[in-house]
């Protein structure tokens, strides 16, 4: 006579509970080097858009013989056409384009970057950095274009 195994296969709850605590230390680790990952693309995304827009502004120097006028903050300046939509900029953040007196004879053009967190925190109407390179400025990205002599005190050049 046969006898009949009642015999059921799967997991136990045990076993599943294991997995879901292994997942999940594996996510927790990974996370974080995701997002980094993905913070660092997008700051090299910014790096390059801001690249192509000091090049349309060098050539704008070129074939007018002066850099565009600061005249609003945050908004794309007359004569570039290679500014971002909104949509396109990383973290839906901000570029400024900056044309500063900063004293002691001298005028200064640069584009920031308002980064993850979109607020200002680079300073204003100095000399942040001499060209070429980005500087940083806790989330901010700094792109200095030029050091030129000009008769501005400090302040916007409009």
């Amino acid at each position: 006579m046969n006898a009949r195994r009642n015999h059921q296969s799967g997991f136990t709850l045990v076993e599943l509970l294991v997995v879901i605590v292994i997942l999940g230390v594996l996510s927790a680790l990974a996370f974080p080097a995701y997002s980094s990952i993905v913070r660092r693309a997008r700051y090299a995304e910014a790096k390059q858009q801001m690249g192509t827009i000091a090049k349309e502004v060098q050539i704008y120097q070129v074939e007018t013989g002066s850099y565009p006028l600061d005249e609003v903050a945050n908004m794309q300046p007359d004569g570039i056409d290679s500014w971002p939509d909104q949509a396109d900029i990383p973290y839906e953040s901000f570029y400024d384009y900056d044309h500063w007196g900063v004293g002691g004879g001298k005028c200064y053009v640069q584009i920031a970057y308002g980064g993850e967190s979109g607020v200002s925190v680079y300073p204003k109407h100095k000399l942040n950095k001499e060209p070429p390179g980005f500087e940083e400025f806790g989330d901010n990205l700094v792109k200095p274009i030029a050091v030129y002599d000009c008769a501005a005190g400090s302040g916007p050049v409009k």
